[in-house]
């Protein structure tokens, strides 16, 4: 693959027995349509209000197989998606001082991992890679990930491209919507749930360009080595969270002054 030129990648976040079914076969129906392998962020025992979209689809289980069998990929993305309060600048990547995973001891997590593997197990299905709700974890996570899974493989990380660190791979996510870009590995976050009817237009625009077409890549096809956060990455990084913050302190000062 040729470095020079862009490549995305497509993730699909908080698959869970109570999503709305309505747009997550609308968004299977877009992304076969034009062949593309996701990653799915699979919720093994949802229990966040914010996410109950249906009531229980009991036949979850056999959808979540049916996408791996398809060639999609599956991703832990915690275990019941309930957060806590956290200081975020005790976490991997400081989006939020929420965190499912981030702040608590590691004999916490690994309990947490370990029901949330089980229920992948018992289920025949095999998750190769971790998605952490909010992207809020911390070096425990990664220690009980170690721990308690076959798990090497993170999705999250602000990079142009994958790079390893504390003993896992990492394919930086740093996109939510479409944008062409020049260079670089990109992952675009979605959420089914919540897209609306222009966002599944806009996504069958995206994948129907020509130009897009053969930038777009499977997570298979990714190649992992030991080679850290380069130059060019670190300084993405900072700029991305220098941005990141001053929106915050905005927000919050308007927020104050209103």
């Amino acid at each position: 693959m040729n470095f020079w030129k862009p490549k995305y990648l497509i993730r699909l976040d908080d698959a869970s027995h109570f999503s709305n079914l309505e747009k997550w076969n609308k968004v299977e129906y877009i992304l076969n349509r034009y062949n593309v392998k996701p990653l799915v962020a699979v919720i093994p025992n949802n229990m966040d209000n914010n996410l109950m979209y249906s009531t229980i689809n009991k036949n979850f289980w056999n959808t979540v197989k049916e996408w791996q069998i398809n060639g999609w990929e599956i991703a832990m993305h915690g275990y019941n998606h309930v957060y806590h309060k956290c200081n975020r600048y005790d976490l991997i990547f400081p989006f939020y001082n929420r965190s499912e995973f981030g702040g608590l001891t590691l004999n916490e997590q690994i309990e947490k991992l370990k029901n949330a593997n089980q229920l992948f197990i018992s289920n025949n299905v095999k998750p190769r890679f971790w998605v952490a709700p909010s992207h809020t974890f911390d070096l425990k996570t990664l220690e009980a990930l170690e721990k308690v899974t076959d798990i090497r493989i993170i999705s999250d990380g602000i990079a142009y491209s994958t790079f390893f660190k504390n003993g896992f791979n990492f394919i930086p996510q740093q996109l939510w919507n479409f944008k062409n870009k020049f260079y670089g590995t990109w992952t675009i976050c979605l959420h089914p749930d919540t897209m609306t009817e222009s966002e599944l237009i806009n996504l069958d625009l995206f994948l129907k360009n020509k130009s897009v077409k053969n930038q777009i890549i499977e997570f298979k096809d990714l190649v992992f080595n030991k080679r850290g956060l380069k130059f060019s990455d670190k300084i993405y990084s900072n700029f991305f969270w220098i941005k990141y913050n001053l929106k915050l302190s905005l927000k919050k000062y308007l927020f104050i002054n209103e």
